[in-house]
């Protein structure tokens, strides 16, 4: 049994990544399990691919989506929304008509990322066909008019009309991962005054230890050390400001936490390091949970759903065929009854809502002519002037 086959089996997939960024034959290796007999090696062949952070790997990644096992084909949509690469544009389109919708979910998502401005689960089957197809005999036009209507931004349209054009034989843009990485390097203070220079990891380091930029490491720091001291370092590693932002709100929402005065911190000096806009405030994860129909809750597991960021719960539910998604039953409406139920009969609705107010020997001395000519106001001023029924 290969080294990397058993580290797959034992789930060591950091391992996994380590070895497979130092030398060739790991790799080779790596990328040889993306077709294994078990389906168990080939779905966290996939995942360590992520660990990895090689693009160069998505052309190996993308057959994968043909899979016939659910979850091998859940893991390569997972990697190839991550890596972001322009040539998978074409596959990630497919699965969005794959049947299992954690295959939609991250194959929308990935597309959102590179495509912005529609719901990408939510495109009908014939318009996804028709832009796989390669917009059969439409014009220049008729395909920027088609692609408006599905309401793609203007920069995504065109976009995708240039690697459309050059049949998404694109080459592997590393910028894309650089800056999900957080790649740009961060000058900080150290304990003993000198300056140290923080980079991201490379294709051979060999740490086994998370690369965590400082602005990641701030936004944690506002939950208590035995919370972080949980998190998987593989996901700590992946945490963009924004992304540690949403975990940070979700993970206080959860455990009640109280938002604390902020304390007076070391200062930090840095280079160029952009501030993360905040979002408009959405749904609460708890309402999106809701959401979700009973049959994708039981194909998915509570367990992967609570740990899935507010933009995959959007996505997984966006994913979901409609009809499926659980709606609150509307209450039926009391019929009014006796009295209320009689002024309504004489004078309608909106003059016996007003009349039942009145006490009932000041109703009783008011002729129906005299009620039928006064106007909403007029009652109004009449019952503020009696006062309530006794």
């Amino acid at each position: 049994m290969s080294e990397i086959r058993r580290l797959l089996l034992e789930f060591e997939l950091e391992n996994v990544a380590r070895l497979a960024n130092k030398t060739a034959k790991y790799k080779k290796a790596l990328v040889k399990s993306f077709s294994d007999p078990s389906e168990i090696v080939r779905e966290r062949a996939l995942l360590a691919s992520i660990d990895m952070a090689d693009p160069t790997l998505v052309d190996d990644i993308v057959n994968a989506l043909n899979d016939e096992d659910a979850d091998v084909r859940i893991a390569c949509a997972q990697a190839l929304a991550w890596y972001q690469q322009p040539k998978t544009v074409p596959y990630m389109l497919r699965g969005l008509l794959d049947e299992n919708p954690w295959v939609r979910s991250h194959c929308a998502a990935g597309l959102s990322k590179m495509l912005e401005g529609p719901i990408w689960a939510r495109i009908p089957k014939e318009d996804i066909k028709k832009i796989i197809d390669g917009f059969p005999n439409m014009t220049d036009e008729e395909i920027a008019s088609f692609l408006t209507s599905l309401n793609l931004v203007p920069d995504a349209i065109n976009r995708l009309v240039r690697w459309h054009k050059e049949n998404f034989e694109l080459d592997i843009d590393d910028s894309i991962l650089m800056e999900e990485l957080e790649g740009k390097p961060i000058i900080l203070e150290s304990a003993e005054g000198t300056l140290e220079p923080i980079t991201p990891p490379t294709h051979g380091s060999t740490t086994s230890e998370p690369e965590i930029s400082p602005e990641v490491q701030l936004i944690l720091s506002e939950l208590p050390e035995d919370i972080v001291a949980t998190l998987p370092p593989e996901d700590l590693r992946r945490l963009t400001p924004s992304s540690a932002r949403e975990l940070v709100e979700k993970l206080k929402d959860q455990l009640g936490i109280e938002e604390e005065p902020p304390k007076k911190k070391k200062k930090v000096k840095v280079r160029k390091v952009k501030r993360v806009k905040k979002k408009k405030k959405g749904p609460t994860r708890s309402q999106l949970l809701k959401k979700i129909p009973k049959s994708v809750r039981d194909s998915v597991g509570e367990e992967a759903l609570q740990s899935l960021t507010v933009e995959e719960l959007e996505a997984l539910i966006a994913a979901s065929p409609e009809e499926e998604v659980e709606r609150p039953k509307e209450k039926p409406k009391k019929e009014p009854e006796g009295k209320l139920a009689e002024l309504i009969a004489k004078y309608g609705e909106e003059k016996a809502e007003i009349l039942i107010k009145l006490p009932e020997d000041m109703l009783s001395g008011l002729g129906k002519k005299e009620i039928e000519e006064m106007d909403l106001d007029t009652l109004q001023s009449l019952v503020d002037a009696l006062g309530p029924p006794e």
